[in-house]
C-alpha cells in the first residue's frame, strides 16, 4: 500500500511539473493546440508575470495565450472589453504603460475605446521600440500590420528582410511561394487570402529583391483606405469610388461582395496578368470560369488558352520541386507546410499523364517519383483513410 501511494505521488508531481512547463505560444498555423492547453499555459505565463512584473516575454505569452482561449472558446462574446483579454491588457498598460509588448499586443487585441489603437499607433510605436533580438513571428506581424497601413514606408521592406533573416517561415513555404512567384507573367497582380499567405512571397521580394515588378495583394487589405491609395498610385489608375454602406443588401456576406468589386476594378483598370492563390475560390466571388491553374498557381483570364501547356513549362523550366522528396523534420512541425505538400500532389498530378501523352517520359517519371516521395512523407497523410483517398486521386491522375 506504501508503495501504492509513492508510485501515485510521483506521478502526480511529474504531471503537474509538465503541466507548469511555460512554453513560447507561436501562432495557430505554425503549431496549433487544443483550446484546454492554451487556458493552461495562460496560467503558467500568469506566473511568471506575477513573479517578475517587468518581464516583457512573460507578458507576451501570456497574452498569446489568453487570447487564444478566448477566441477558440467564445471567450469575447458580446463585449469583447469584458473578456480574459481585454484583462490583460489593462494589467499591462498599468505595469507595463508604453513598452514594446504592450503597443505589439494592442496590434493584435485593443479596447473598443482605444482610439489610438484602432489607427494603428501602437503599430508604429511598437517598431520605435523594437529589442535587439525580437522575436521572428512578432517581427513578421509587425512587417505585415505596418505594411497595411502605410506600404510606401521603408520599414516595411526592413522588417521583412529582418523576418526572412529569422527564418520565421519554414523553407518548405519560401520555397512554394517562391515557385509562384518566378511563374508568373511580368507586371503581375497576386490576390491572396490574408497577410499570413502574403508575407513569405513578400519577404522573397523584399530580402532578395526578386521579381518585385509583381503586386502582391492581400485580400483583407483591400478594406485598409491607406493601402487602397498608395495602391492605386503604384497601378497609376483613378481610385474606385464606392460606398460600403450600399453592400448591407448582402447580409453576413457583404464583404465577398465589396471586395470582388475591387479586385474586378483593379484587374480592368490596370490590364495587368492577374494571378491568385489557389485557396482563393472559397473566400471570393471572382468568376470561377475564368480561372485557369497553371501548375502552382491560378490565373484570371476571360478567354480561353490552353493553360496545361503553361503548367508543364512551369514543372520542367520554372519550379523547384526537388525540395519536396527530401525528408525535413524541422519544416514538417508546420501544419501550414504540410498542406502545401499536399497541394504540390493535388495540382501537379494530373500533368504525369500529359508529360507521358506528349512523349515526354522523362518529365513524367520524374513529377511522378518526386509527388509519390511528397505523398510518402507527408504527416498529414498518417490517417490511413486520407493517405487511401490521396494515393487513389493520384493514381487515376498517373493513369490519365
Amino acid at each position: 500500500m506504501k508503495k501504492t501511494i509513492v508510485i501515485m505521488l510521483a506521478l502526480m508531481c511529474n504531471a503537474l511539473t509538465h503541466a507548469q512547463k511555460a512554453e513560447t505560444i507561436e501562432s495557430f498555423v505554425a503549431n496549433s493546440h487544443e483550446p484546454e492547453w492554451y487556458g493552461e499555459q495562460a496560467e503558467v505565463w500568469q506566473k511568471k508575470v506575477d513573479a517578475n512584473p517587468k518581464d516583457e516575454w512573460a507578458w507576451r505569452n501570456l497574452f498569446r495565450a489568453t487570447n487564444y482561449y478566448d477566441m477558440f472558446t467564445g471567450g469575447f462574446g458580446e463585449n469583447q472589453d469584458e473578456s480574459r483579454t481585454a484583462g490583460v491588457i489593462r494589467k499591462m498598460e498599468a505595469t507595463l504603460p508604453d513598452s514594446y509588448v504592450l503597443n505589439l499586443c494592442k496590434g493584435r487585441f485593443c479596447l473598443t475605446t482605444d482610439e489610438a489603437a484602432k489607427r494603428g499607433d501602437n503599430i508604429r510605436r511598437a517598431i520605435e521600440l523594437l529589442p535587439d533580438e525580437p522575436c521572428a513571428e512578432d517581427v513578421d506581424y509587425l512587417a505585415c500590420r505596418l505594411w497595411s497601413i502605410d506600404p510606401d514606408n521603408h520599414l516595411v521592406k526592413e522588417l521583412f528582410t529582418k523576418a526572412y533573416q529569422k527564418r520565421w517561415f519554414p523553407g518548405r513555404i519560401m520555397q512554394y511561394n517562391r515557385n509562384m512567384l518566378l511563374s508568373m507573367q511580368a507586371g503581375a497582380l497576386y490576390f491572396a487570402n490574408g497577410d499570413v499567405v502574403t508575407a513569405p512571397m513578400k519577404m522573397i521580394q523584399d530580402a532578395l529583391e526578386e521579381r518585385q515588378d509583381v503586386t502582391v495583394i492581400p485580400i483583407s487589405f483591400l478594406h485598409s483606405k491607406t493601402y487602397m491609395d498608395a495602391l492605386y498610385k503604384r497601378l497609376n489608375i483613378k481610385p474606385l469610388t464606392i460606398d460600403v454602406q450600399n453592400y448591407g443588401k448582402y447580409g453576413d456576406e457583404w464583404y465577398k461582395h465589396y471586395e470582388a468589386d475591387i479586385i474586378m476594378y483593379l484587374i480592368k483598370e490596370s490590364k495587368r496578368p492577374t494571378y491568385f492563390s489557389t485557396d482563393i475560390l472559397s473566400h471570393t466571388l471572382i468568376d470561377k470560369d475564368s480561372i485557369y491553374n497553371e501548375g502552382l498557381i491560378l490565373k484570371y483570364s476571360p478567354r480561353q488558352y490552353n493553360n496545361f501547356d503553361v503548367a508543364m513549362h512551369n514543372v520542367k523550366e520554372v519550379y523547384n520541386l526537388e525540395y519536396l522528396a527530401t525528408p525535413d523534420l524541422v519544416y514538417d512541425t508546420w501544419v501550414t507546410s504540410q498542406q502545401l505538400d499536399l497541394n504540390n500532389v493535388t495540382l501537379l498530378s494530373n500533368l504525369i499523364a500529359r508529360f507521358r501523352k506528349k512523349g515526354d517520359e522523362a518529365q513524367a517519371d520524374r513529377l511522378r517519383s518526386i509527388l509519390s516521395k511528397c505523398i510518402e512523407r507527408c504527416p498529414l497523410l498518417e490517417h490511413p483513410e486520407a493517405k487511401e483517398a490521396i494515393v487513389k486521386k493520384f493514381k487515376e491522375e498517373d493513369k490519365g
